[in-house]
């Protein structure tokens, strides 16, 4: 928090408004959760050539857990970032993080990812809901392969293009948005929806579900809750503004 806003809390005033144009270096789409919707991320991938013709494509996270076909969207996306030629960066989520967590210590958060929608990316895996903490990582290791599970190992905590970066979770805004866990860039911050950024980066995000996508105090907020509500959004940023588009399925 900066000595202005500290200032301005002590005096109960509010934070400065958000001024800072929006000014990205290139156009460029970012997607929202996924969630195992396959489904929904075919529809959309039909649409970006007309959408957003050569624009990269940045994915915000949370592509696995909850919907039902979790290990054919993190096939799928791996296969588009490989080809992509750099035009396709895939970020990493709290889900996909509580996955790793659960490999690397089941049995202190295997309960925990389970509990949070991992048992449909289990389903996904051909991997049986009743396994046990102690045999959960080989399992996953051998469902998931090597390869995809070296490249979730890698996926990135944030993109930057000019002033705006797109994270999972939208990080505290009080605070500088670095690629570093503690920074609420996964699980996000209460600040995110009531504060204003203050260095002049907009925000594009996922995480929280919204009825609608919104722009708001520099934020593009794009998780429209896929998993529950077979809406997908992508939000189509340049420097002219934001348009957002929805691929929608009954099932």
């Amino acid at each position: 928090m900066s000595g202005f806003q500290q200032i301005m809390r002590l005096f109960g005033g509010k934070s400065p408004a958000f001024t800072a144009p929006l000014a990205p270096d290139m156009p460029f789409v970012a997607v929202g959760d996924i969630h195992g919707r396959a489904d929904l991320l075919d529809q959309l991938l039909e649409k970006l050539p007309t959408l957003a013709p050569d624009m990269p494509c940045v994915f915000v996270g949370d592509y696995v857990d909850r919907g039902p076909e979790s290990a054919a969207v993190l096939r799928r996306l791996r296969a588009l970032e490989m080809d992509g030629g750099g035009n396709v960066i895939c970020l990493l989520g709290n889900h996909e993080a509580m996955l790793l967590d659960a490999i690397d210590s089941p049995t202190e958060s295997a309960k925990f990812w389970l509990g949070n929608g991992g048992n449909k990316t289990l389903q996904s895996l051909g991997i049986p809901d009743d396994i046990t903490p102690k045999d959960l990582p080989a399992a996953l290791k051998d469902a998931l392969g090597a390869d995809v599970l070296s490249w979730l190992r890698n996926r990135p905590l944030l993109w930057q293009n000019g002033n705006v970066i797109v994270c999972h979770a939208g990080g505290d805004p009080e605070r500088p948005l670095e690629a570093r866990r503690g920074h609420a860039l996964l699980w996000g911050h209460p600040r995110l929806h009531t504060s204003p950024r203050q260095d002049g980066l907009w925000v594009v995000h996922g995480h929280f579900i919204q009825a609608t996508p919104h722009v708001q105090m520099g934020r593009v907020a794009i998780d429209t809750g896929a998993y529950k509500t077979d809406r997908l959004t992508a939000a189509r940023i340049t420097r002219e503004g934001v348009d957002f588009f929805t691929t929608s399925s009954t099932k």
